[in-house]
């Protein structure tokens, strides 16, 4: 055995006592005057042997008895416990499973027990299981007791704990975190004590932590508390105080509390508040539309029984006034079943009555209604569809508006001498559905929001187009509720293209 010694212990008198002690059997020694510095000199040298005492500021020695075990640099050294509380807490120390035990005791017993455990050392000899020498004599001091029990309790306290406390010393080494702050990291003790706190996170919060902790030692306090951070899939709330406020030699702590659903509750919260401005606003310019669209149709068509109601109203002007009063009366009727089908969406009353349907036959209908504003306007329409189409199970009624909505837009929008083609194919367990059109085109900008209730891609100036902005929505929904799904395809002045599915009765059977 090597005669190089390293002794372990706060207490510099008996750190001295032992130095004399083992420098007289010709032992070099080393000194360390607590856990942080003990993990320090094993980081330098390694020692043959190891005298280390347990109650030490900083680190404490069954901290570093782990360190030492854990590490397969020095888990082989020889490792003897030198303490004065042997005798107050023998069962706990000797389940450390250290290789010797020496209780404190007088000058002459204790150099007899350390030459004795050196002789058994250098020997080879095993010590005897459970032997603690330097015991003879000494009994229980209650004041030890007292002392063992409130660093016990405080270990409890600081493990029960739910948020991360992490012990830093002057220096800003850690010298001990409790289990939620190694959870909150997700490293190992050993990993962590005698580390710098700045380097406590991942490397890109070096310089975070390493701020924080200078405006904290600069008296920065509300700076600092309650700082966050994201750390892997965490967000921390970092939190600092003196471990003693009247001596800043003592150290701090840092507090880690992990507020993750905390932050995801606000930001939902936030989400939430935002849409719910965002409803108010469209509800508020959706009421100033409805007002104005239920105004312009009321007057045309009180203005045409007014006229109708004097006498002497010609045959041709009154079939003129009472046309105006009839289209207009069409539009308001449009008006109110879209409002009427929204207040169905939003209570959940969008029922469904499902039959087998025609898509092609469908569609030839709608335009068949439509080939008249078609005809108007100058718009070409025009279907493709294959003769051996499988059936769809849906609502015949709600096809048919989804129908009339899609193909109605594509006229309005279309300038005249422009044209509408509607092509129908048939997919593995769907049928999906093209509808084209030569119009204005849709800005790319607003793409994403064209099926929004109430939402109306706004127009150039002077142009005007009627309608509520909840005709697109409408389709979303009805088709959603059928299986299926829509999409679009437009560039200004280049068109666009509605396409949407719907699962074949066979593919739903």
């Amino acid at each position: 055995m090597g005669k190089h010694v390293l002794v372990v212990d706060n207490d510099r008198v008996c750190v001295e006592l032992l130095g004399d002690i083992l420098g007289q059997e010709g032992y070099e020694v080393c000194k360390a005057y607590d856990g942080m510095e003990a993990m320090e000199s094993l980081a330098r040298d390694l020692p043959d042997v190891i005298f280390l005492d347990i109650i030490m500021p900083r680190i404490d020695g069954d901290l570093v008895f782990q360190y030492i075990r854990a590490n397969p640099r020095t888990a082989r050294i020889p490792v003897v416990i030198l303490s004065g509380i042997l005798v107050e807490d023998r069962e706990n120390l000797l389940a450390m499973g250290a290789d010797a035990y020496v209780a404190k005791g007088p000058k002459d017993s204790l150099r007899r027990n350390v030459l004795a455990i050196l002789r058994r050392l250098e020997s080879g000899q095993p010590p005897a299981r459970g032997e603690v020498l330097g015991l003879d004599n000494l009994v229980p001091r209650e004041k030890v007791k007292e002392l063992l029990a409130v660093r016990h309790s405080r270990h409890a306290i600081l493990e029960a704990i739910g948020e991360g406390v992490i012990e830093v010393d002057r220096r800003r080494r850690i010298t001990s975190v409790n289990r939620a702050g190694l959870e909150i990291l997700g490293r190992a003790e050993l990993d962590v004590i005698g580390g710098t706190v700045t380097e406590v996170l991942t490397p890109e919060y070096r310089g975070t932590l390493e701020d924080a902790v200078v405006r904290f030692e600069a008296g920065e306090r509300p700076a600092v508390d309650g700082m966050a951070v994201r750390y892997r899939d965490t967000v921390l709330r970092l939190g600092f105080a003196w471990m003693a406020p009247g001596d800043r030699s003592q150290g701090f702590f840092l507090i880690l509390r992990n507020v993750t659903d905390l932050v995801q509750k606000i930001e939902e919260l936030s989400g939430l508040n935002a849409r719910l401005r965002e409803m108010d606003r469209v509800r508020s310019e959706f009421l100033t539309m409805v007002s104005h669209d239920l105004h312009t149709p009321l007057t045309a068509i009180k203005g045409s029984l007014d006229v109708l109601l004097h006498e002497g109203v010609g045959v041709e002007l009154g079939r003129e006034l009472l046309g105006i009063a009839q289209k207009n009366t069409d539009r308001l009727f449009r008006l109110v079943s879209d409002i009427l089908d929204l207040a169905r969406i939003e209570s959940g009353r969008f029922s469904m009555r499902r039959e087998p349907f025609d898509v092609a036959l469908g569609l030839r209908g709608a335009m068949d209604r439509l080939h008249r504003i078609a005809e108007e306007k100058q718009v070409e329409l025009s279907l493709e569809a294959p003769e051996d189409l499988p059936l769809v199970s849906a609502d015949g009624l709600r096809m048919d508006q989804v129908f009339t909505n899609l193909l109605s837009n594509a006229v309005k929008f279309t300038p005249s001498g422009g044209w509408v083609k509607v092509t129908v194919r048939g997919l593995a367990t769907e049928l999906l559905v093209d509808v084209q059109d030569s119009g204005v085109g849709i800005p790319g900008e607003h793409l994403d929001r064209v099926f929004d209730r109430f939402y109306r891609v706004p127009l150039p100036a002077g142009a005007e187009v009627e309608g509520t902005g909840l005709g697109l929505s409408i389709c979303k929904t009805v088709l959603e509720e059928h299986g299926g799904r829509i999409w679009v395809r437009s560039a200004v002045g280049q068109g666009s293209t509605f396409s949407f599915t719907i699962p074949t009765i066979a593919s739903v059977a």
